[in-house]
């Protein structure tokens, strides 16, 4: 997926600069999918409800995404690095 491509449907599921949980169920599977695998490419925080029900979790694992984080919004998966270095990113 491209940076474009993963601009354009983040801005499909944003409302007044915050990521509408609603509008995520509207995404197809494949398309969360790769926002995912796009969002771990570039080893940032994860929003739980982005991760599609059938997705691979061992894969998500090996990659350093053990760490589970519940902020004000959102809950979050991300790495250990997220979790002691860079607290707010999970806020």
């Amino acid at each position: 997926m491209k940076k474009s491509d993963f601009n354009r449907l983040l801005r499909r599921i944003t409302a007044k600069k915050r990521i509408d949980l609603r509008k995520i169920k509207d995404l197809t599977f494949e398309e969360r999918s790769n926002m995912v695998q796009h969002i771990v490419r570039h080893r940032m925080p994860i929003i739980d409800p982005l991760i599609p029900d059938n997705f691979d979790d061992s894969w998500l694992n090996s990659m350093g995404y053990l760490s589970k984080h519940e902020g004000k919004l959102y809950n979050w998966r991300c790495t250990q690095e997220h979790e002691i270095v860079q607290p707010y990113l999970l806020t």
